[in-house]
């Protein structure tokens, strides 16, 4: 393909330093173009994120993500009328990518994130506590709530809602260990760390022999820890 190269273009001469310079800026111009696609990307990627952060927030539906950028659509023509670059403004919005499947992909993988962070502190901190509560909702399903605060070596807290658990059969103390039994073992909580269990008053929770926390007393799995109520 270049058998007359070294002839149109003799070594060390000005037409063949002119080629190579040539040469090269297209290239950078080339390299340029990918960069600011991928760039553009990366913000468009990000700015899907920060939306379907706030659908979550706020539990609305996953389809408010295409009528919120309907919105910027629409107030995007008067609000940036005067600028120079309006049209890129509003080629980036067109570009937002909110669709009902999209913003539930991206919420899906800020729940996995925020599970992948909380399992790394877990692993990190030195001592925890838990703190349980069982209530039924408004479908009449028991649901237990379990709380996380984390102390590290630099003697900081994390409070974190570690889990909730839905309970199915019966809500005796027994049930609601085997529950977290489970659960724990699912998510390999260290229990050597534990330290304290605070929960509600109920029976299930405090009777003194088949209560849940005396269960967990009773349990070889756990180790000595402190109850409050």
């Amino acid at each position: 393909m270049h058998s007359k190269y070294q002839i149109d273009f003799p070594l060390n001469s000005e037409i063949r330093k002119s080629k190579l310079q040539a040469l090269k800026s297209q290239l950078t111009v080339q390299e340029n173009m990918f960069s600011w696609y991928v760039e553009q990307s990366k913000v468009t990627t990000e700015a899907s994120f920060q939306v379907s952060y706030k659908i979550a927030q706020k539990c609305t539906p996953f389809s408010d993500g295409e009528y919120i950028k309907e919105i910027f659509e629409n107030v995007s023509e008067t609000l940036f009328a005067n600028f120079k670059n309006k049209d890129e403004i509003k080629k980036a919005i067109h570009g937002l990518q909110l669709s009902r499947n999209t913003v539930m992909r991206r919420i899906e993988k800020m729940s996995e994130n925020i599970n992948e962070k909380l399992q790394r502190d877990i692993v990190r901190c030195v001592a925890f506590s838990l703190q349980l509560d069982e209530s039924t909702d408004i479908t009449d399903t028991a649901q237990l709530i379990i709380f996380i605060r984390m102390v590290f070596e630099d003697l900081s807290t994390k409070e974190k809602l570690l889990s909730m658990i839905s309970l199915k059969g019966k809500t005796r103390g027994l049930d609601i260990l085997t529950e977290f039994k489970v659960y724990i073992s699912k998510i390999k909580l260290p229990l050597y760390k534990l330290l304290s269990m605070t929960t509600d008053g109920a029976p299930a929770m405090t009777g003194i022999h088949n209560g849940f926390i005396a269960l967990c007393h009773k349990d070889e799995d756990f180790s000595d820890f402190i109850s409050y109520h």
